[in-house]
C-alpha cells in the first residue's frame, strides 16, 4: 500500500509540475506577444544597445530584452499580462529609456 501511495504523490507531483510549467510557458509567450507591440510602437531599434539597459545582460538583441524587461515590469507593478497593460507599460518603457537617454549625455 506504501508504495502504491508513493506512486500517486509522484504522479501527482509530475501533473502538479507539469501545469506549473505550461502555466509559465503561457505567461511567456503573452509577455513576448506584448513586447512585440512595444517594440511596433517604438520603433524599437535592431541591435544589442539596449541589451544591458533593459535585460539582464543575456539576451541576443533589443527585442529579447524587451521581453525579459516586460516580465520584470509586469511583475514590479504587479500588473496581469494582458492587452490592458500596453499602456501603462509603453508609458512605464518610455520613462525608462529616457532615463538612458538622459544618463547618456551627462
Amino acid at each position: 500500500m506504501k508504495n502504491l501511495d508513493d506512486l500517486m504523490m509522484t504522479q501527482n507531483d509530475i501533473e502538479h509540475s507539469l501545469r506549473a510549467t505550461a502555466a509559465r510557458q503561457a505567461q511567456r509567450r503573452v509577455e513576448r506577444r506584448l513586447a512585440e507591440s512595444l517594440a511596433v510602437a517604438t520603433h524599437l531599434a535592431n541591435g544589442s544597445a539596449l541589451v544591458m539597459w533593459l535585460g539582464e545582460g543575456h539576451e541576443a538583441n533589443n527585442f529579447e530584452a524587451l521581453v525579459t524587461w516586460v516580465g520584470s515590469t509586469l511583475k514590479q507593478l504587479k500588473l496581469d499580462a494582458n492587452r490592458y497593460a500596453i499602456p501603462l507599460l509603453l508609458a512605464e518603457l518610455e520613462r525608462t529609456l529616457w532615463a538612458w537617454e538622459d544618463q547618456t549625455w551627462q
